[in-house]
């Protein structure tokens, strides 16, 4: 698979120049690229993409949330982690299984308390490693936090009350949960490898088209509410919804609502698109234990230590799917065998764990009942593979699963 093929597939594609650093509104426009010109975002698939996963920023451009005044300080690890299972058919330990996957940062929480926590391929424990689809998780909690604000008065509104522009019929009956839940109907072909797919064919409509616009010429395909397909272009529009209900940029709201109150040590990232809209459905930019704080932040039900920062039960509602298409397994009302509810995934063989899942490997895993959370950031190309992703979860869960007490 070529570089532009993922590049088109992937996010829409921004030819700007991140090398002028401007502020607006309070936050920071743009990046230094390390050859004193970004490069655009199909340049990150070509050479080290270790290490250009973890410099986002020097090929697009980038808006950025400052480090919490309250930092989480997760403490130092205790590496006492000894751990083999089964993956695909061979005993695996878990330095095996890390380089086998190419992955650059592992962290293991059990009980609060790190475990494990190994970077190799240049990646440290300050290092911004870009989400890929983990941002839909984050934009998931925003929703939450923006609901329980008022700022929406109910996901069963139709998406329209929101979103007027919202013109085609394809949206007719379509609710904010329908989108929340990959349910919202849309007929949106995300295929990698096909050149007319619908997330191909977006990257050359938008712009000059806006979103909206585009979101206008999708036709439909399942009655909203009856069936779970994954297309990113239903985060992308909940990313809409939000700033036109809060009156800020993702990057704002989620600077003052979630990211400092989480207590994140480094900095955050989101990448802009040309019309300067964050890439709600796979921008983000964070360092390994940020990410976890999020995990953690789910694993506490919207706690953090005696602050609720997530409204009361929407983490429960959140990684509960609660409709048929939702269920994990053999579906015949799902495009996949993960469970899904709002923006987090559930495994073929739910034990009550849920997760964030991003492309090339990165993931946020969670484990209630056994305290457990963990980070994996990756440069997989291998993770393309169904049954290397379906394996790479497996193999996530058995780790939790070992550590019940």
């Amino acid at each position: 698979m070529s570089c532009r093929a993922h590049l088109r597939n992937l996010f829409i594609t921004s030819t700007l120049l991140a090398s002028t650093t401007v502020v607006a509104q309070g936050v920071t426009i743009g990046g230094t690229p390390s050859g004193g010109e970004a490069t655009g975002f199909s340049a990150m698939f070509a050479g080290d993409r270790f290490e250009n996963f973890r410099n986002m920023d020097r090929f697009v451009p980038t808006s950025t949330m400052s480090p919490s005044p309250d930092p989480w300080d997760l403490g130092s690890s205790a590496d006492s982690l000894q751990f083999t299972a089964d993956f695909q058919g061979k005993p695996t330990t878990l330095e095996a299984f890390i380089e086998l996957s190419d992955t650059s940062a592992f962290l293991v929480i059990k009980d609060g308390k790190i475990i494990h926590e190994t970077y190799t391929h240049g990646d440290d424990r300050d290092s911004l490693h870009i989400s890929f689809s983990m941002a839909k998780s984050f934009t998931s909690a925003l929703l939450g936090i923006a609901l329980g604000e008022g700022r929406l008065d109910s996901l069963d509104d139709p998406i329209r009350k929101y979103l007027p522009a919202l013109t085609s019929k394809t949206f007719d009956g379509v609710t904010v949960k329908h989108v929340l839940q990959m349910a919202s109907g849309t007929r949106f072909n995300e295929a990698y490898t096909d050149p007319e797919s619908d997330i191909n064919k977006m990257t050359t409509m938008v712009p000059p088209m806006s979103y909206i616009e585009y979101i206008n010429t999708l036709e439909r395909e399942h009655p909203p509410g009856t069936f779970n397909h994954y297309a990113s272009i239903n985060t992308q529009l909940l990313g809409i919804l939000l700033v036109k209900v809060t009156g800020e940029s993702l990057t704002e709201y989620m600077t003052s609502r979630l990211w400092h109150p989480l207590g994140m040590e480094n900095a955050g990232l989101w990448t802009l698109d040309e019309q300067g809209y964050e890439l709600a459905m796979g921008g983000l930019a964070a360092s390994t234990r940020d990410y976890a704080k999020l995990g953690l932040l789910y694993l506490n039900k919207g706690m953090r230590g005696e602050q609720r920062i997530l409204p009361q039960g929407w983490v429960e509602e959140s990684v509960t799917p609660d409709e048929p298409h939702l269920m994990p397994g053999e579906n015949p009302r799902s495009s996949n065998v993960s469970g899904y509810q709002y923006q987090w995934w559930t495994p073929r063989d739910w034990d009550g764990d849920f997760l964030a899942r991003g492309i090339w490997g990165q993931n946020i895993y969670v484990h209630p009942d056994n305290q457990v959370v963990i980070v994996k950031l990756a440069a997989d190309q291998k993770n393309f593979d169904p049954a290397f992703k379906l394996a790479y979860v497996d193999y996530l869960q058995d780790l939790a699963q070992s550590l019940s007490d």
